[in-house]
């Protein structure tokens, strides 16, 4: 049995950026995490870094703003507490940010591709008066505008991105198109689906909550069988059954020591 590795996979510039900002930190606090895996957050947690939901969970010490981003409103509420902050937003992610706000003063509304729920999404958003998230075809048929800019989350399918912008193309006459994924996140996709058209199974390595790594899974999930796990502990022996060649991809946020790990255990079986 063969195990091939994609060409680009795990850490992209903004986590290891991200990482390299907090690791000397202590007693700190994350609003959200870090970044979305779990075996980092863990790390965090021994090293005195905390996971909080709320600023209004703290009164005082170090804030750190995660590589997803946040809100404008939760940056005012922590100055006005006098917290000390430490912001890792990706600079792919506050690129995203600016442009919203730039349409915004514009008088065009924000369509935003994306997950409704993600901290990205909701960081954007907040830099917009008239914001409308989508994150379907379905959705972006419903949709009417003189004037608009459509925007992604950066780690979204440039498939998907196209398809939304061919579809608000037809009931905006004013339609600027923003490409605001980012290139780490194209690559890995790139490389995932170029893997998967050559092995009889692929794993993909990730958080359950990493947006990047779950867009791997539905990308190698159309070509072959795919199973998407957070670390080596969840392997299977019988997935392995007659297969001759295992293809290995990993998100954004996944460490290089946890795609090591999973690789050992295959080559083992």
């Amino acid at each position: 049995m063969r195990v091939i590795c994609a060409e680009n996979m795990g850490f992209c510039f903004g986590v290891k950026r991200a990482l390299d900002m907090v690791l000397n930190e202590r007693n700190a606090y994350t609003l959200g995490q870090l970044i979305h895996n779990p075996q980092v957050v863990e790390l965090l947690e021994k090293r005195g870094i905390k996971e909080i939901k709320s600023i209004d969970e703290i009164e005082n010490g170090t804030l750190i703003i995660t590589a997803h981003g946040t809100s404008k409103s939760n940056i005012i509420k922590a100055k006005e507490k006098g917290l000390k902050i430490i912001d890792t937003t990706c600079p792919l992610v506050k690129r995203v940010h600016e442009l919203a706000g730039e349409f915004d003063k514009k008088g065009y509304k924000i369509i935003l591709f994306g997950d409704k729920e993600h901290q990205e999404v909701k960081g954007t958003a907040s830099n917009a008066k008239d914001v409308t998230i989508v994150n379907s075809a379905e959705e972006a048929r419903k949709l009417k505008s003189n004037k608009a800019g459509l925007l992604s989350q950066t780690t979204q399918s440039l498939e998907k991105f196209n398809e939304i912008g061919d579809i608000l193309k037809k009931n905006i006459p004013d339609l600027k198109v923003f490409n605001t994924i980012c290139d780490a996140t194209r690559k890995r996709q790139d490389s995932a689906l170029k893997l998967s058209k050559k092995v009889d199974l692929m794993i993909v390595i990730g958080g359950y909550n990493s947006a990047n790594t779950r867009r791997l899974k539905e990308i190698c999930s159309k070509i072959v069988e795919t199973k998407h796990i957070e670390s080596d502990e969840e392997l299977n022996k019988e997935w392995f059954k007659n297969k001759k060649t295992i293809g290995l991809t990993a998100g954004a946020s996944t460490p290089g020591w946890v795609i090591k790990r999973v690789k050992d255990r295959i080559e083992k079986y």
